[in-house]
């Protein structure tokens, strides 16, 4: 994978959850961004190690506003990939109930994390403000 690879979670979250938003952006990036996991390796005493992620991976806050300016920036931003969790998949017991909830117009979403990535200069320029997750 050529370029950069950034999360970015909502600082009010507890936790648990913010590490529930970090797992679900993981599941996401391996399936969604190409080249991101190497291959298999093999260590010294023949177990294998599957593979991981081949780049760094910071991982940012940022308050709820900023998160949802970030949201609509990056979406806007022709070649950065966003992928997102929202307070629709983190209440939801199942993926027909996160399916519904962001189909309801009544309802509403906000994003709790997102994974960014693209070119390191783009993405730079939208997160270079925003510091570590403590």
């Amino acid at each position: 994978m050529a370029g950069k690879l950034v999360i970015v979670v909502d600082e009010g979250l507890e936790r648990g959850v913010a590490a529930n938003v970090i797992g679900l952006l993981g599941i996401s990036v391996g399936r969604h961004v190409e080249g991101i996991v190497g291959p298999d390796v093999v260590d010294a005493s023949g177990i294998s190690h599957r593979g991981m992620s081949t780049i760094g991976l910071p991982v940012l806050a940022a308050d709820d506003e900023a998160l949802n300016r970030l949201y609509q920036e990056a979406s806007d931003h022709p070649g950065i990939t966003v992928l997102d969790v929202t307070d629709a998949a983190v209440s939801s017991r199942d993926y027909d109930a996160y399916t519904q909830r962001l189909q309801d117009p009544e309802r509403g979403w906000r994003p709790l994390g997102l994974a960014l990535t693209g070119p390191r200069r783009q993405v730079d320029r939208l997160t270079g403000r925003l510091g570590l997750l403590r």
